[in-house]
């Protein structure tokens, strides 16, 4: 009987002793296996790591690095324009590999390569409101919103370190946008006043049955609509969404629906003209909304804190740049182009020296506005003061540049006509720092008020220099 600690061990057909033959072979299979996993680790160091990784390929950057820049807030900017303006940014700074990804519902990574190391751009969408409480709380480095800052949340903010964000270098206009009211597109209304919005949405209207979309209440849409609109009137009975793809999805599909989103997202529904108090009804379009004519217009906004990054400060100005204002109209929105606008006859009720200037000269598609209560231009005045000195050195050198102020009902008319003055020579000397001598400066008073002046938002709007180019 063989002992199995000594089984006879076969090599080559030959039985050998068990032990003593495999004491012998074992120094041999030890060397090879060394061998294949010295060959193996070298294939993996010369074959394998030469392959460009993830990271590299897609230009994400490693697991918890931080984002080059975080932007939150409005979901009517974050949704479409702000991954736009990132990509767009980047690539100006001679990034490569630009792709975006959704990480969450209304949150969106923009990816590249930038200077060959993989950098990343947030953009997290979930309201005008949450811009003002990310920069709070350090969650982001811009806010994006469709409103203004409110002043409780401006002094917030400024009692936190983060400066004025009133600032003509802290809050930056990048570009308009038109609130539009829509109905389904079988529905025969085609025009409403603001009082007959107001009465619908507040569940006083007469007459049809609606079914109310609306956006929800940390979105800067909304808000304009309350401010604008609804006044001191509360919603009623509406159906509310944080995205506006899908506030207009839900109106198309509905006979009896009424919403309101901003002008970009007004696709396969009815658009209706609305009328103010008193004035003739607009629709929403490049000329009513740039200068801001159109009741429901408003502005879209960053915000940068004096404490940002460098980057974010960059990315603001890109956005108020000629190629930013590409982007912001290839989004849909209107941009801050300055062009010549026809006027075919003077408007109704128009002072006479006003009526017989039109036939001799063009209009400007913008009105300068300032800030409350004084003859100081607000933050998107001077910069398109800016705008305005550079298109009359490029296109307009032989056209001279006519300022026509206006002022609000508030006050006596002798008052108003005075301040009204004085506004267009406050826009003159503006212009004569960048070189432009205008060949008139003159202004009509609370004449022709493009908005009701019973409201603050109607006073502010009246309250403006028309820039006109003599023929």
């Amino acid at each position: 009987m063989t002992n199995a600690n000594h089984l006879p061990l076969r090599w080559g057909g030959v039985a050998t002793g068990g032990r003593t033959t495999y004491n012998r072979i074992l120094p041999w299979v030890i060397s090879a296996a060394v061998v294949l996993a010295a060959a193996a680790a070298y294939y993996r160091f010369a074959v394998v790591s030469a392959r460009p990784g993830p990271s590299a390929a897609t230009g994400r950057p490693p697991a918890g690095a931080p984002p080059l820049l975080r932007l939150s807030g409005s979901n009517t900017i974050g949704a479409q324009l702000g991954p736009d303006l990132a990509e767009a940014w980047l690539a100006s700074r001679g990034a490569t590999n630009l792709h975006r990804e959704p990480i969450g519902t209304d949150e969106t990574r923009v990816y590249a390569l930038l200077d060959a190391n993989p950098v990343a751009i947030e953009i997290r969408a979930h309201g005008s409101a949450t811009a003002f409480t990310d920069l709070a709380k350090g969650a982001c480095d811009i806010g994006m919103a469709s409103r203004s800052i409110k002043p409780g949340e401006a002094d917030d903010l400024k009692s936190k370190g983060l400066g004025d964000l009133t600032g003509n270098a802290n809050e930056r206009v990048i570009g308009l946008d038109g609130v539009t009211v829509i109905v389904n597109e079988t529905n025969p209304t085609d025009r409403m006043t603001k009082d007959e919005v107001a009465a619908i949405f507040s569940g006083a209207g007469q007459g049809r049955k609606w079914n109310l979309y609306a956006r929800d209440d940390k979105s800067g849409t909304y808000d304009t609509f309350k401010d604008r609109v609804l006044g001191t009137r509360s919603l009623s009975g509406a159906l509310r969404f944080e995205d506006s793809r899908a506030l207009v999805t839900a109106v198309s599909r509905d006979p009896d629906g009424i919403g309101f989103v901003g002008l970009p997202y007004a696709v396969g529904v009815k658009v209706l003209k609305i009328s103010d108090r008193g004035a003739m009804a607009l629709v929403p379009n490049t000329m009513t909304v740039r200068t801001e004519a159109y009741p429901l217009t408003r502005r879209l906004y960053l915000y940068v804190p004096d404490r940002a990054k460098p980057e974010a400060r960059a990315f603001a100005d890109f956005a108020i740049s000629p190629a930013g204002q590409e982007v912001v109209e290839k989004a849909g929105f209107v941009g801050q182009r300055v062009a010549t606008m026809s006027e075919a006859e003077p408007p109704l009720g128009a002072p006479p020296a006003y009526a017989q200037m039109i036939p001799r000269a063009d209009r400007l598609s913008v009105d300068l506005r300032f800030r409350p209560n004084s003859s100081v231009l607000d933050p998107k005045g001077l910069d398109d003061v800016k705008r305005i000195a550079s298109v009359m050195g490029a296109e307009f050198s032989d056209r001279g540049l006519m300022l026509i102020g206006f002022a609000d009902s508030t006050g006596t008319r002798e008052y108003n006509l005075v301040l009204s003055r004085r506004r267009a020579q406050s826009v003159g000397e503006q212009m004569r720092q960048e070189g432009i001598n205008p060949v008139l400066i003159t202004g009509f008073g609370q004449e022709l008020p493009v908005a009701d002046n019973s409201t603050l938002d109607g006073q502010e709007k009246n309250r403006r220099v028309e820039v006109w180019l003599r023929k």
